[in-house]
């Protein structure tokens, strides 16, 4: 076993050292931005044809609340 361990070692002291890197390596990294942006001006329903649906969606949803809020009121007056 010592044998064994003896001629390990000597062939591990044989090996040339790997040479040590003159210039290491930093990824150029992209500017820092936000991940979640707001836009300077709300953004128009009418111009965008996938947000329209949705806020006609809203609108009628308000709709139907102020009118249940007024027969709500209504009942109780």
């Amino acid at each position: 076993m010592q044998n064994l361990m003896r001629r390990l070692l000597s062939r591990l002291g044989k090996r040339r050292p790997h040479p040590a890197p003159t210039d290491t390596y930093r990824p150029q990294r992209p500017p820092h931005r936000p991940l979640h942006r707001r836009p300077e001006i709300p953004l128009d329903g009418e111009a965008s044809l996938l947000v329209r649906p949705y806020l006609l969606a809203y609108e009628r949803q308000q709709a139907q609340r102020e009118r249940a809020f007024l027969c709500e009121m209504a009942v109780v007056s």
